[in-house]
């Protein structure tokens, strides 16, 4: 019952730490960040934080789930960027959204790295699709390419997309001579552990 109780409770941290990223996100699409600094908007951010430090901990102290260990690593990690981006780096919203998706890129591999202590190709797909798109549409926010995004999507988008398809047909070959690398019979899945997790949950309160 105890268990129980810590799983409701950290479902509400996540909840309310959603509702921070939303409201975050709101009012700095309200409050360009060349304006002076949002105090309500900073104390979200830092809320956010703090929710992120406890999900870490009670996902390597108490859970050991990847999903609570991967939600508040990204919680951390992005309130702390988007408070360096809100306090010190001179950028707007429109320019810095796309380091989000490279943010969670990396996050989703870290995850996967602390939860099993090795490289799974389960990770590695949605880390290096994330990490891959961020970068792709970080070179047009930040203006590094001037030309327009409908040419370049024209022409450069499906070399993009080959590249990715080339890396995984590599990383597969690998990965045949590694079988650590890819989920064993009793891993169906990154969240089939959250998944017995909630049955028994379920069980417990019927």
């Amino acid at each position: 019952m105890k268990d129980l109780k810590n799983y409701k409770s950290i479902h509400v941290l996540i909840t309310f730490g959603i509702l921070f990223v939303i409201t975050c996100a709101i009012i700095t699409i309200l409050n360009p960040i060349s304006k002076p600094v949002n105090v309500l908007n900073i104390t979200f951010m830092v809320l956010q934080a703090l929710i992120g430090l406890s999900l870490v901990i009670f996902s390597r102290k108490i859970s050991k789930k990847f999903f609570h260990l991967f939600i508040g690593l990204l919680y951390l990690c992005w309130s702390i960027f988007s408070l360096f981006t809100e306090l010190v780096f001179p950028f707007t919203i429109k320019e810095v959204w796309p380091l989000f998706g490279v943010i969670t890129g990396i996050l989703w591999f870290v995850a996967g790295r602390i939860k099993y202590g090795r490289m799974k190709f389960g990770f590695v797909i949605p880390s290096v699709t994330l990490f891959g798109m961020g970068l792709w549409y970080s070179l047009f926010s930040f203006n590094i390419i001037k030309l327009s995004y409908k040419s370049i999507a024209c022409s450069l988008g499906p070399i993009f997309m080959v590249s990715i398809a080339v890396f995984l047909v590599l990383f597969f070959l690998a990965q045949q001579k590694h079988k650590e690398l890819v989920f064993t019979d009793e891993e169906t899945g990154v969240f089939s552990d959250e998944e017995s997790s909630f049955r028994s949950e379920l069980e417990d309160e019927d």
